[in-house]
């Protein structure tokens, strides 16, 4: 099993609970002396657990490109990686920081492993996390990289590309999930809570990073449709343990427009995603 951003937060505490299930797991992360603490962490806790470490940078493609090439066979991929609020930071490639990592940054990755995945052999699943800000939000794509609400719009836009994805693959071996962590007790919630979302604070209980890192063992050990939200349900989805959501009709509208124009930009800015998708399609 393989995790984006497991070094620390809810990814770091989903390794762990994947560990306890007995999984080998693969911290694919961007700062190797974070990383590699983490796993001297879980091994501390875990002695003779399989944790390996791959270096992955969603802010810059040319890193996705050599990840890519590098990946072992995996049955469960997680992209759980995500920023919150970067101001007048932009990714290598240029993108706002934000939009360029949390869904340029996470749709370029998929478009590049699913393919691998689904000539595996075996089932695989593929988990992208969203947020529940996600129903908050709209596409713009006249403003599509302001920075003002970006996180919000990085979490619609990564609905709606995994609702796209799920009807792509459906009767496949490959089964798409989305999940989403409540309010969890980590910087992003701390964030979030401080930019506006502090009257939903007081009324949302805030789940433990323990109690949010759920959701992927909970999709491996149910029986899920492709392309359900698993998370907190309760309390204005904020709070309590997994379940699959009610949909908002947000990610099942505009999935392949916004498909198509992500490749656009993907392929403007990086040429060796123009070369890409110019083979896949």
């Amino acid at each position: 099993m393989l995790i984006t951003g497991a070094n620390s937060g809810v990814g770091f505490k989903t390794a762990e609970t994947l560990i306890c299930m007995g999984a080998s797991v693969i911290m694919a992360c961007r700062n190797r002396e974070r990383a590699e603490n983490a796993r001297e962490q879980l091994l501390a806790d875990y002695p003779g657990a399989d944790v390996r470490i791959m270096m992955l940078d969603l802010a810059d493609l040319d890193s996705i490109d050599a990840f890519a090439e590098q990946l072992p066979d995996v049955d469960v991929f997680v992209n759980n990686a995500g920023l919150f609020h970067r101001p007048g930071q932009k990714t290598k490639q240029g993108f706002e920081m934000v939009m360029g990592t949390n869904y340029m940054g996470v749709f370029y990755l998929c478009e590049k492993v699913l393919p691998k995945l689904r000539e595996c052999g075996h089932d695989a699943a593929l988990v992208n996390t969203i947020s529940l800000v996600y129903r908050f939000a709209r596409v713009d794509y006249g403003r599509f990289y302001d920075e003002r609400g970006a996180y919000f719009r990085s979490k619609l836009c990564l609905a709606k590309y995994t609702e796209h994805l799920a009807k792509l693959y459906k009767g496949t071996n490959m089964h798409i999930y989305m999940n989403h962590p409540g309010l969890a007790a980590t910087p992003i919630a701390d964030n979030l809570i401080h930019r506006g979302m502090y009257i939903l604070a007081k009324i949302v209980p805030i789940n433990s990073a323990e109690k949010s890192a759920l959701s992927v063992a909970w999709i491996l050990s149910n029986t899920v449709p492709d392309g359900s939200i698993v998370g907190p349900n309760r309390l204005l989805g904020g709070w309590g343990y997994p379940e699959i959501n009610r949909k908002s009709g947000k990610a099942e509208t505009g999935a392949e427009e916004l498909a198509g124009f992500t490749k656009k930009e993907l392929a403007d800015r990086w040429p060796p995603a123009e070369e890409f998708f110019r083979t896949v399609v």
